[in-house]
């Protein structure tokens, strides 16, 4: 069903609801460490996804589940997994067995944009085999941003796959597999991968007057996707088209003062300019009754429950939030 060669055997185990579940978290929290999870808390919150600091996301449920650290297929005991599940895990060993899923061990630490887009296209591989697809889109706006994370294997994964298919058959679907799309752009765009456009560079100061900073880390396209998506901007999918690079950084001022400063590099000014327009919803959607104010020499500035700042200049744009956002923003754009 995958085209991909059995060199051996899937050993196979069937655990303890408790067991399955402490191995499912352990295994989550190496790749996803809560100290990471923090830092994402703390930039979602800032960012009108969520109205206080709570852990962000919790290991995925399942019924059946591949580790690629013992190279073992792993069954819940206290239910009786569907086919669909258990060929979409076996499609999966069957990825390690020819390509080594091992290479994905820690590249979200490093890289959390190309480690998306890595597991996407096993998940995608995995999806054509197994039949399985993305879920109706539901929740508050930070459920709703990290499902299309989550399922990015079920929906871009599995389209860039099937294209890959289409265009060269299993061998191009290998390839993908062998090397690993290195951005989200690479995954959503099939021109974008077979010409391995990489990111382009978005460098952040240490520091911005009395702010510092603290952790950062790519932002990809699916990433303004979802962000978009999850406050209900229209269009989401073709305003994040142009994307040319991004990174989200935490600054802080003190140990409970935090800054999040999103900076986007674009293709051309004018995706740059679209997303001046952009943001305005955005931040309308995310910052229920926010006041809008000039700021020279930003674009705009908001009152909120937080202070709010953006600008563009040339192909990059900035959306700051939090204390002092205006002198964080125009610091940046400089």
């Amino acid at each position: 069903m995958s085209g991909l060669p059995a060199r051996r055997a899937v050993p196979t185990a069937t655990v303890a609801a408790a067991r399955y579940d402490v191995l499912l978290r352990r295994a989550y929290e190496r790749d996803y460490p809560r100290a990471l999870q923090q830092v994402d808390s703390r930039l979602y919150t800032q960012l009108g996804l969520m109205s206080k600091s709570v852990r962000t996301v919790s290991a995925r449920s399942s019924q059946a589940w591949y580790d690629p650290a013992l190279r073992k297929l792993l069954v819940r005991s206290a239910s009786m997994p569907t086919q669909r599940p258990v060929v979409h895990e076996l499609v999966r060993a069957l990825v390690d067995q020819n390509f080594d899923l091992r290479r994905l061990r820690g590249l979200r630490k490093r890289d959390r944009d190309r480690a998306i887009a890595a597991k996407a296209i096993v998940d995608g591989t995995a999806a054509l085999a197994s039949g399985l697809r993305t879920s109706t889109t539901r929740g508050a706006p930070l459920d709703r941003f990290l499902q299309l994370e989550r399922e990015a294997g079920l929906g871009p994964g599995r389209a860039l796959a099937a294209e890959l298919r289409y265009l060269g058959g299993r061998k191009a679907v290998a390839s993908a597999l062998r090397t690993f799309p290195q951005t989200t752009e690479q995954l959503l765009h099939v021109d974008k991968f077979l010409e391995r456009e990489r990111a382009l560079p978005v460098r952040l100061p240490a520091r911005v007057g009395d702010v510092t900073l603290s952790a950062s880390k790519t932002f990809g396209e699916l990433d303004v996707r979802g962000l978009l998506r999850a406050v209900g901007v229209p269009n989401a999918n073709a305003a994040a088209d142009g994307w040319g690079g991004g990174r989200l950084a935490l600054y802080l001022t003190g140990p409970r003062e935090a800054v999040a400063a999103l900076v986007l590099r674009w293709d051309t000014p004018e995706d740059a300019a679209e997303w001046r327009e952009t943001v305005a919803r955005y931040v309308s959607a995310a910052f229920p009754g926010a006041t809008a104010r000039d700021c020279p020499p930003l674009d705009r500035c908001w009152s909120a429950t937080t202070d709010v700042a953006a600008g563009v200049l040339g192909d990059t744009g900035v959306l700051v939030s939090g204390p002092g956002a205006d002198k964080v923003a125009a610091a940046l754009l400089n």
